[in-house]
């Protein structure tokens, strides 16, 4: 099941604009503070990491890679403005176009990192429960 490069450049996320933007923020945060949600979190860890997810983050790594890079290292994103993250998306995702299939093979890389990584979480929340 292999996809075309129109299928996975768009589940890549989109550029939002400043409203939808603003209206996730604050979504996201309400969440975070539900306890059901901090529950399921917890859960989550403990569980092996679904292939998809896995991909959903390594796309997201290899986003915030190409915006680092554009933006440049000495830059901070957090202190950049709505207007400027929003041009910098636009940019990523003409980069990310430009790249074609080397972005496939980061995103295929960071997709085994990315679940090492949770492997490796996982056994520590794993020793802390059998600890305590």
């Amino acid at each position: 099941m292999k996809k075309t490069y129109k299928e996975f450049s768009a589940e890549l996320d989109e550029t939002l604009g400043f409203a939808a933007r603003k209206a996730v923020g604050r979504r996201m945060k309400m969440m975070a503070r539900k306890g059901t949600v901090k529950m399921k979190k917890k859960l989550n860890m403990m569980r092996a990491l679904p292939i998809a997810k896995a991909r959903k983050r390594a796309m997201k790594w290899v986003r915030n890679w190409i915006k680092q890079r554009i933006v440049g290292k000495s830059k901070n994103m957090a202190d950049l403005g709505m207007g400027q993250k929003i041009a910098i998306d636009k940019k990523v995702d003409q980069k990310v176009k430009m790249m074609g299939s080397k972005v496939k093979a980061m995103v295929k890389k960071q997709t085994k990192l990315q679940i090492k990584k949770h492997k490796v979480r996982k056994k520590q929340m794993m020793d802390a429960r059998k600890g305590s």
